[in-house]
């Protein structure tokens, strides 16, 4: 979750002191968007097809982390719950738009990376 350069900053005191709280957040963070939209999208899935798929899942959880990565250092852990959730809405979203245009895209990544990226 953090560049080793990035950690080892020094700051005016000429010590190592680091940037962890930094990098202990943006661990936090993203696990909390990534999981949110991993299960927000299992069960929007099911009720919207009526069946469970693991792919589905897999793009959930990817989309939380294209949700959250513009951010992740400085969002709340509660903040990035709902933007997890969020996401997973516009990954939906953007893949009933696809479906409805004949967009072939098996894996969603123009979905996924566009959509959630852009929210």
């Amino acid at each position: 979750p953090g560049s080793f350069n990035k950690i080892l900053i020094t700051y005016e005191t000429g010590t190592y002191n680091g940037q962890w709280s930094a990098v202990g957040r943006t661990a936090v963070t993203t696990t909390l968007a990534g999981c949110t939209a991993a299960l927000t999208t299992l069960f929007g899935k099911r009720l919207l097809s009526g069946h469970w798929n693991v792919t589905d899942v897999c793009n959930g959880l990817l989309g939380g982390f294209a949700a959250i990565t513009g951010g992740c250092s400085v969002v709340e852990p509660w903040a990035a719950i709902i933007c997890g959730f969020v996401g997973a809405l516009v990954l939906l979203g953007c893949n009933k738009l696809a479906e409805k245009l004949k967009y072939d895209d098996p894996l969603e990544a123009a979905q996924l990376h566009g959509g959630c990226g852009a929210w």
